[in-house]
């Protein structure tokens, strides 16, 4: 497996020449995102403190690609330019970190690891199979590695696309937009992107809120939608209505959980995946070290908490369509042991008009690794 790389850059310009600097870091930030292949990260910024002073932070899914990126127009064109404006022409970038990161979990066999530049961030997938197009969403506290075993199933039939939320999995981290109305407007500028006019929807936990959200917005891009282990109707559409499991209440306090949590990731997450799991070591610990490996890292657990601290954007957005009801069909699954028949319970209080509903026994919250095959079926029975 390729690893990815992570830079750390400084700039300095010469005095008096630091807007002319930030015109060209501008400049290049936008054509690197346009036009350079394989960046999962390029932000560039300036210090407050400091106005002779521009910082960047790059990931680069590969050696070759950052290579290929040193070597474009664009980027030459803004070393030439910078070396007039920067205190040493000699070293117009001087790196202050350069490391090789965790590379990503393998592909499942005829997948791909890609990425694309959508509203400003950078969204990683995994992209395999032919034919129509079905878009697949994680929850928390997964990533699209939670799909691997139902995405080869349903590659027999689909183009099959499992993303990484804004924020997650392997997903840049952009420092805003961590809601649910704003990873539905990702979803569908990716769509847009990957020159789909209407996909099959599946999103599990706040995949499958994040997928109606989409769904209710975007109705005819959905030809059907399928919600696991979600209630994206409530209690997210209520102001205050429902009852907040513990961990939801404590994720939306600013700051605190980040503070309990850093350094601890590995064994926090691991509650969850004993807790809410009915089947005896599932997640796998392959699995439950490729998901700590991705929110370990800076800001992802931010971007995670976040979702629940943002849950009055998702009632705003989705009580715009609350006098009329969904008409996608819509597939509601829930494991017996957490959500199971409410899933659909949820959907059918006046949210969706078609709603088919499947409850798999002894089953816990996840799904799609819990009961691959009976997800895998379950969706290409449906999406038909």
């Amino acid at each position: 497996m390729t690893e990815q790389v992570e830079l750390f850059v400084e700039i300095l310009a010469k005095k008096g020449r630091e807007a002319e600097l930030r015109e060209a870091v501008l400049e290049l930030a936008g054509e690197t995102h346009a036009e350079s292949p394989g960046p999962v990260r390029f932000d560039l910024g300036e210090d407050p403190a400091d106005a002779r002073k521009f910082s960047g932070h790059e990931i680069w899914a590969s050696q070759a690609d950052l290579d290929r990126h040193a070597e474009l127009v664009h980027t030459r064109r803004f070393l030439e330019r910078a070396r007039q404006l920067v205190e040493d022409p000699e070293q117009v970038l001087r790196v202050t970190r350069w490391a090789p990161m965790e590379p990503p979990a393998a592909a499942p066999a005829g997948f791909r690891h890609q990425y694309a530049h959508v509203r400003g961030t950078q969204l990683h997938y995994v992209r395999g199979g032919s034919n129509d197009p079905v878009v697949l969403l994680h929850g928390f506290p997964d990533t699209w590695y939670a799909w691997r075993e139902v995405m080869t199933r349903l590659a027999l039939d689909y183009t099959v696309i499992a993303v990484d939320l804004r924020g997650l999995g392997d997903s840049a981290r952009p420092g805003e937009g961590y809601d649910v109305p704003s990873s539905a407007a990702d979803i569908a500028e990716l769509v847009n992107q990957l020159g789909f006019d209407s996909v099959f929807l599946a999103g599990q936990d706040w995949g499958g809120s994040i997928a109606f959200a989409y769904a209710a917005e975007h109705p005819t891009a959905v030809r059907k939608l399928a919600v696991l282990e979600a209630m994206p109707a409530g209690p997210w559409t209520e102001s205050g209505g429902g009852r907040a499991a513990w961990f939801a209440d404590f994720h939306a306090i600013p700051d605190l959980p980040e503070l309990l949590v850093e350094g601890r990731e590995s064994e926090y997450l691991g509650w969850f995946y004993e807790a809410f799991s009915a089947t005896a070591g599932v997640p796998t610990p392959a699995a439950t070290d490729e998901y700590v490996r991705t929110y370990r890292q800076s800001g992802a657990m931010t971007a995670a908490f976040e979702l629940y601290r943002q849950k009055e954007r998702e009632i705003a957005h989705n009580s715009r369509f609350a006098s009329t009801p969904l008409d996608v069909p819509v597939l509601a699954i829930g494991g017996d042991q957490v959500f199971g028949s409410a899933v659909a319970e949820n959907l059918t209080s006046g949210a969706a008009s078609a709603v088919e509903s499947l409850v798999l026994e002894d089953c816990g919250h996840f799904l799609t690794e819990e009961r691959p095959d009976e997800i895998a079926a379950a969706l290409r029975q449906f999406f038909r």
